[in-house]
């Protein structure tokens, strides 16, 4: 069977992206079997608001217009934005946290995504400035490392080179927006995907790179294997992985997992399950 590299190129600042989580999980669920690698690329979306140029095609200049982009972007999508960080002390850079990322991909790869899923929870959901320490040292130590050691790691020379090389091969990618997925095939032949495109539009390009007209998915895990690695999961996203419509989900929900097993809530007025 033919295999394709896959390179996600994102920013923990990035709404589109934590929109796009459900599409991707699933897409990466249902056809790993494709894949040989799977990299996820920091692209490095704000190093300070100095030298950034604005978004224009979603009306971002300043901190404050990313606010209102980012409830737009919630409430379109479902994944729940809280934004008004931007309004209290708008977020410095996304920086630090890349950073952070890097360190704990290289000495902990198993907890890469479990830690960047969570960097996306802080600051969409509960509305932390992931660029100060503090915050981060507390995410850190709540996911059982030593933050000292990997924010000082973070903050060396050491990660900044480490997220100098992400920037590199998101240039050579040439990502130039978030989210962008990258399909590479056996002869080095690429697909590029930019924005939070649909399901379908991955498959298509899966397709397109492997030069096939059909392709066997694997099924999706069952839920409670799901939310050993992604804990707390929004009603939207067990809609996309399961195929359910909004109303179907709790039944789902306590019938997979059990009503022991699971706590509910809301969180912006959509409704979140975390596994206890």
């Amino acid at each position: 069977m033919s295999k394709i590299n896959l390179y996600y190129v994102t920013d923990p600042l990035c709404s589109f992206c934590w929109a796009f989580e459900p599409t991707l999980r699933k897409f990466r669920y249902e056809y790993a079997d494709y894949i040989d690698h799977d990299l996820t690329v920091m692209g490095g979306m704000i190093e300070n608001w100095e030298t950034y140029n604005g978004d224009g095609a979603n009306g971002i200049q300043t901190a404050v217009d990313v606010a209102e982009h980012w409830r737009e972007v919630g409430d379109f999508t479902r994944m729940p934005i809280d934004g008004r960080v931007w309004l209290d002390e708008p977020i410095a850079s996304s920086y630090p946290s890349s950073q952070v990322y890097q360190i704990i991909r290289r000495d902990f790869p198993d907890k890469a995504d479990l830690f960047l899923r969570k960097l996306r929870e802080r600051v969409m959901l509960h509305n932390q400035d992931i660029s100060k320490s503090s915050v981060l040292a507390i995410l850190l130590e709540d996911l059982g490392f030593d933050s000292r050691a990997v924010l000082s790691a973070a903050e060396s020379f050491e990660g900044r080179s480490l997220l100098s090389s992400d920037l590199s091969l998101a240039s050579a990618l040439s990502a130039t927006g978030f989210p962008t997925v990258v399909f590479v095939n056996e002869a080095n032949q690429g697909v590029k995907i930019v924005g939070a495109q649909p399901y379908e539009g991955l498959v298509a390009a899966l397709k397109q790179i492997l030069r096939v007209e059909t392709l066997k998915p694997m099924p999706v895990p069952s839920l409670d294997i799901v939310m050993k690695t992604t804990p707390l999961l929004m009603s939207r996203e067990i809609e996309v992985l399961y195929n359910l419509s909004e109303t179907e989900v709790e039944g789902f929900v306590h019938l997979t997992m059990g009503h022991d097993s699971v706590e509910t809530g809301q969180i912006l007025g959509q409704t979140y399950y975390k596994a206890v």
